[in-house]
């Protein structure tokens, strides 16, 4: 048997690895080297898993066939894979980069492993068309052609674009009868509307925040946000962004509670004003917000920050209350597929059979990665199932 992996990224580069050990392989990538996305994760220091693999960090148009992919022994069967051909993790927090820390330790482990099984890449291969006849598959690529009997297909999302990840292939998949879900940036920052931002740029406080669309709650996250110039971004903004790409059109609004673990404001700044009664509102803030958010939030709740405490009446209170922990955005735009690690969308898990990651439009076609419509929070969850995916089609052989 002859299997072509198109794609050399996480999962391409997995899937060969494991179809090498009983198939021909060969690997079309379209950059002049292996990896290259994998170089930009975490960073630069590779987080590639996460301690807690769950469906629930991820979203999806199946969970159902997601579950089915995402199984404990599958989970475990891969992660000790990447254990037995050279990778040595260490843990932070849940989140499992290389003990190198480097992503391209992580990279040169898995270019070992292609040079001793013996797989063949064919660099700067730009794949044009698939067609099968007669039970085999012809693919197109540069002024050549190949055959072969199985092909994965792992060319990834449109993220990253200047890693070679453009979505050439959704169209390719989509003309051969799979179904493709829209595809919008994914963990990416979120531009907003205000006339304050050039005040907080470059601060990065905690904060709760909540992700509304047409007034309906969908999602929180509480963690670090990053203030931009354009609007916020930071980890738990990433996690919510896929909703706001997918729902531009739909009047969506974001909440920052920057007091996120105080439960009763009016009790915190009683007994706060109680502490230090001689202290003017910005004295009271001083060590509890940078002087600029402070400016920010008594602005907006029309207050004096030269007053004291008990000189302010029940409705300013309130309002300081809904400026520090309701602060409301209005999100005008995602950061685009050039700054998005990951995309929302892609091919229908319901086309794939989850067991063998084959389509089922298509025998001895299988797809992985970011190709489908999966996508994960921060914190390793996308790589983990690149690995998974890939790994999956590699080892399935009829």
């Amino acid at each position: 048997m002859k299997t072509v992996v198109i794609g050399g990224g996480a999962s391409g580069i997995i899937g060969a690895l494991k179809a090498s050990e009983h198939d021909e392989v060969i690997i079309l990538e379209k950059n002049d080297k292996l990896g290259k996305k994998l170089l930009l994760t975490g960073n630069g220091h590779c987080n590639y898993w996460h301690q807690n693999i769950d469906v629930s960090a991820y979203e999806t148009d199946s969970k159902e066939v997601l579950t089915n992919i995402l199984t404990p022994v599958n989970i475990n069967k891969v992660f000790n894979y990447l254990l037995s051909i050279g990778i040595y993790p260490k843990e932070k927090e849940g989140l499992l980069y290389p003990y190198s820390n480097q992503a391209y330790s992580f990279r040169e482990v898995l270019e070992q492993n292609i040079q001793k099984n013996h797989i063949k890449v064919i660099y700067n291969a730009y794949v044009k068309d698939i067609k099968k006849e007669d039970n085999k598959f012809i693919i197109s690529f540069n002024e050549e052609t190949l055959t072969c009997d199985k092909v994965i297909i792992s060319t990834g999302s449109k993220a990253y674009p200047k890693t070679g990840s453009t979505g050439d292939f959704y169209p390719i998949l989509a003309n051969l009868g799979h179904k493709l879900n829209p595809v919008y940036p994914a963990l990416t920052s979120l531009k907003c509307q205000g006339d304050f931002m050039n005040i907080w740029s470059g601060i990065r406080t905690e904060a709760r925040v909540s992700i509304y669309v047409q007034d309906k709650l969908k999602k929180e996250e509480v963690g670090e946000v990053q203030l931009t110039d354009y609007g916020i971004s930071g980890v738990c903004v990433f996690n919510l962004s896929s909703i706001a790409s997918a729902h531009l059109s739909e009047n969506v609004k974001i909440k920052l509670n920057f007091l996120p673990y105080v439960k009763d404001f009016s009790s915190w700044l009683l007994q706060r004003s109680n502490l230090l009664p001689n202290y003017t509102l910005e004295e009271i803030f001083e060590s509890v917000f940078s002087y600029k958010l402070n400016s920010i939030f008594f602005h907006q709740a029309k207050i004096n920050p030269k007053a004291y405490y008990k000189s302010l009446t029940t409705s300013e209170i309130k309002a300081l209350e809904n400026a520090i922990t309701n602060f409301t955005l209005d999100i005008i735009d995602t950061g685009d597929f050039a700054k998005a690690q990951v995309c929302k969308g892609g091919i229908s898990l319901m086309d794939i059979n989850p067991l063998t990651m084959e389509s089922k439009v298509i025998s001895n076609l299988y797809i992985t990665g970011e190709l489908l419509d999966v996508n994960g929070i921060c914190g390793g969850y996308n790589l983990a199932f690149a690995f998974i995916s890939g790994f999956i089609a590699g080892d399935y052989h009829a």
